[in-house]
C-alpha cells in the first residue's frame, strides 16, 4: 500500500531527478576539470617540444642520455621536471632520450608517426605503462616538407590522475548522502503537502446518504487542495438539495396518490357492504372516477416534467397568434365559475406572434388564468394583457386575490408546493401546474417571473421570444 500512495511515487521521482541531475552536474564538472588539467599539461609539453625541437639543440639531439639531460637542464631549466624526452628518426627509432626514460619506454603509435610524416603535432595519453598514464606529444621536426626528426615529451599524470580519483571519491560519497538527504527531506515535504488530502479523506469518510450537510474541511481556500476542496463542498451541497428534493418529492407523490386511493378504497368498501340501489352505485362509480382521473392527472403531469428534465419534452413548433389563443382562454375563464361575478379583461394593442408549440402554450396560460379564477373572490378583478418587450411577447395574468406571502414565493414552482394546501385539494389541484408551466416557458426558450402581495393580488408574467416573422 505505502509502494502505492501518493507520497511515495513523488518522493521516488524527486530522487531519481535529483540522482539524474547530480550525475549529469558531477559528470560535467569531471570532464570539464579532466579537460582543463590536460590543457595545462599539454602547453607544458608544446613549449618543451617546440624547445628541443629549436635549431640550437641540433647537435645534441643524437647524443647520449647523460649529454641529452644536461643540456635540456640547462637549455629548458625547472620545467623539465617530472618529463621524459626522446628524440626519434623518421623510422621511430630512438636517437637521444633522457635519462629517465633508461627504464621506461613510450611507444610511438602508428597514428602519431603518421601525423608526423604530415607535419601535425599529436596528443595522446599512454596508459598502459607501468606507472600512472603519461600524456604525451608527438612534434615533427621538417625540412623542406621532408621529416626529419620526431620530439617526443612525456609528462606523468600522477597528480592530475590523483585530483581526479578524489574528485571522483567525492562524488561517489557526496552523491548518495545527497540523494539519502534530499529524499527524506522530499518525504517529510510530500507528506506536509499532502497532510490537507488526508484531512479530507477523513472527512469524506465520514459523509453518507444520512448526513450530506457535512462538510470537508478547507485548509487554504487559496491553494490547488483547498479549492479541489471548495469544488467538492460544491458538489455536495448540490446532492444534498438534489437528495432533499428527491425525499420531499417521493413524499408529496405519496402523499398525493395514496389521498385518492384510501378515498376509492373506503367508498369500494363502503359500497359493497351497503350500496344495494343502481342510484348508489351510480355515486360510488361516479366518486371513484373523479379520483381515478385525479390520479392520471398527477401521473400525466409528473410524465411531463421527467421527460422535460431529461430533455426529452418535444415540440410541434409553429406561428401561434397569442392574441387568438388568450382571447379565447380568457372567454372560456369566464364560465368557470360565474356565480363569483368575476370582472375578466384582456388587453391587446397588437397582433403578436411567436414560434410555439401550441398545446403547450395554451396549457400554460389555462393553468396561469385558471388559478387566478381559483384564487381571486367573488366580484374580483381579473385582466390579461399582451405587449412586447425588447424582442419578446409579454403576457402578464393579473388577478386582485389574496395573494401569495413572501416566504413562500421562491417555492411556488416547486413540485407539489402549496401556499394553502387545504384550499388547493379542495379546489382540485395537484400542485403541478406552475411546476409544470414553468418547464414549458422555459422550453420555448422564455422564462416566467411572479409578483404578489398579501391581499392585494399576483402577477404572472410570461416572456416569450418573438417569432422571426416578426
Amino acid at each position: 500500500m505505502l509502494f502505492r500512495s501518493i507520497r511515495f511515487s513523488l518522493t521516488l521521482w524527486y530522487a531519481v531527478t535529483l540522482a539524474v541531475i547530480l550525475v549529469l552536474f558531477s559528470s560535467f564538472i569531471y570532464l570539464v576539470l579532466r579537460n582543463q588539467l590536460n590543457k595545462g599539461v599539454d602547453h607544458e609539453l608544446l613549449t618543451i617540444a617546440e624547445a628541443v625541437a629549436s635549431p640550437t639543440l641540433e647537435p645534441f639531439r643524437r647524443s647520449g642520455p647523460s649529454v641529452f639531460d644536461q643540456v635540456l637542464e640547462d637549455f629548458i631549466g625547472e620545467k623539465l621536471r617530472g618529463k621524459y624526452v626522446q628524440v626519434l628518426d623518421p623510422a621511430g627509432q630512438i636517437g637521444a632520450s633522457s635519462k629517465n626514460l633508461e627504464e621506461l619506454r613510450i611507444p610511438l603509435s602508428k597514428r602519431a608517426l603518421q601525423r608526423s610524416i604530415e607535419g601535425k603535432v599529436t596528443y595522446e595519453t599512454k596508459v598502459n605503462l607501468d606507472i600512472y598514464p603519461v600524456r604525451t606529444i608527438t612534434y615533427p621536426i621538417l625540412a623542406d616538407g621532408k621529416l626529419l626528426q620526431i620530439v617526443q615529451v612525456g609528462a606523468s599524470m600522477k597528480l592530475s590522475a590523483e585530483t581526479l580519483d578524489k574528485v571522483l571519491l567525492v562524488f561517489a560519497v557526496s552523491i548518495p548522502l545527497s540523494l539519502l538527504l534530499w529524499s527524506l527531506g522530499g518525504w517529510f515535504l510530500a507528506g506536509r503537502a499532502l497532510k490537507p488530502v488526508d484531512i479530507i479523506t477523513r472527512s469524506a469518510q465520514k459523509i453518507t446518504a444520512e448526513n450530506l450537510g457535512l462538510r470537508l474541511e478547507v485548509g487554504n481556500p487559496q491553494d490547488e487542495i483547498g479549492r479541489l476542496a471548495e469544488t467538492f463542498n460544491d458538489t455536495l451541497e448540490r446532492l444534498e438539495n438534489a437528495f432533499t428534493r428527491i425525499r420531499q418529492f417521493s413524499a408529496d407523490v405519496s402523499h398525493e396518490l395514496r389521498t385518492p386511493l384510501t378515498i376509492l378504497r373506503g367508498e369500494t368498501e363502503v359500497g359493497l357492504r351497503w350500496a344495494k340501489e343502481p342510484e348508489e352505485f351510480r355515486e360510488l362509480f361516479q366518486s371513484n372516477l373523479e379520483e381515478i382521473n385525479r390520479m392520471s392527472k398527477i401521473i400525466e403531469c409528473l410524465l411531463d416534467l421527467s421527460r422535460a428534465e431529461e430533455g426529452g419534452i418535444r415540440l410541434e413548433l409553429a406561428e401561434v397568434d397569442l392574441a387568438d389563443v388568450l382571447e379565447g382562454l380568457v372567454q372560456q375563464a369566464r364560465l368557470i365559475d360565474p356565480g363569483k361575478g368575476l370582472r375578466i379583461g384582456f388587453a391587446v394593442d397588437e397582433p403578436v406572434v411567436v414560434r410555439a408549440d401550441w398545446l403547450k402554450l395554451r396549457q400554460v396560460f389555462m393553468n396561469l388564468i385558471d388559478n387566478a379564477v381559483k384564487y381571486t373572490p367573488a366580484g374580483g378583478e381579473i385582466s390579461v394583457a399582451l405587449d412586447t418587450n425588447g424582442g419578446l411577447a409579454r403576457v402578464a395574468v393579473i388577478d386582485s386575490g389574496a395573494g401569495i406571502p413572501a416566504d413562500d414565493l421562491p417555492h411556488i414552482f416547486e413540485r407539489f408546493y402549496r401556499v394553502d394546501k387545504a384550499r388547493n385539494r379542495a379546489d382540485g389541484g395537484v400542485g403541478l401546474g406552475l411546476s409544470l408551466a414553468r418547464t414549458f416557458v422555459e422550453a420555448h426558450g422564455g422564462r416566467i417571473e411572479v409578483v404578489s402581495e398579501v391581499d392585494k393580488g399576483s402577477v404572472f408574467t410570461v416572456y416569450l421570444p418573438l417569432s422571426g416573422r416578426g
